[in-house]
């Protein structure tokens, strides 16, 4: 009989341990995660003040005024705007890494996507994309790409008045 008890008690001991190993290893892989988050956040942060330091704000928030009512902008304005939505679309970059690793809430990774959508329809922010997207990670690329399909299934349906082609 005791040699019964101590199979049991070895076993018990057996699966706690496989049970704890297996535990450690999520918890290496999600401190992993945030490691790789923490870093990619902090690059963010290094070239969110970079281009900072080459925007005029006054300039960006008279630019888009113009845009709003249809005015014509000046070349140095365009390259502000050109500035603001690289350095927008590099936010939305490392939101959705974020997003893909998890540790960025879906319904906020939604309405950006929607903003970024949205965005996605006025000629500036095209003509940004176009001369800049090989600076966002690939995913971002593939993700954008996928709203610019989107846009265009909308205007091929007729889903949205208003809307700018998308070529």
């Amino acid at each position: 009989m005791p040699n019964k008890y101590r199979i049991i008690v070895e076993l018990t001991s057996v699966v706690a341990i496989i049970f704890s190993l297996v535990f450690l290893a999520l918890e290496v892989k999600q401190s992993n995660q945030l490691a790789k988050a923490e870093i990619r956040q902090a690059l963010n942060v290094t070239d969110m003040e970079v281009y900072k330091v080459q925007m005029e704000e006054d300039i960006i928030a008279k630019a888009l005024y113009k845009i709003n009512k249809n005015i014509p902008i000046d070349d140095y304005e365009e390259y502000q705007l050109n500035e603001f939505q690289r350095f927008n679309f590099r936010d939305f970059d490392n939101s959705f890494y974020q997003y893909r690793i998890g540790l960025f809430d879906e319904n906020v990774w939604f309405a950006y996507r929607r903003i970024i959508k949205s965005l996605l329809t006025e000629n500036y922010i095209m003509l940004m994309w176009g001369n800049s997207n090989q600076s966002f990670s690939i995913e971002f690329q593939d993700e954008v790409n996928n709203i610019l399909k989107e846009i265009k299934d909308d205007v091929a349906l007729g889903l949205k008045e208003n809307v700018t082609k998308v070529n």
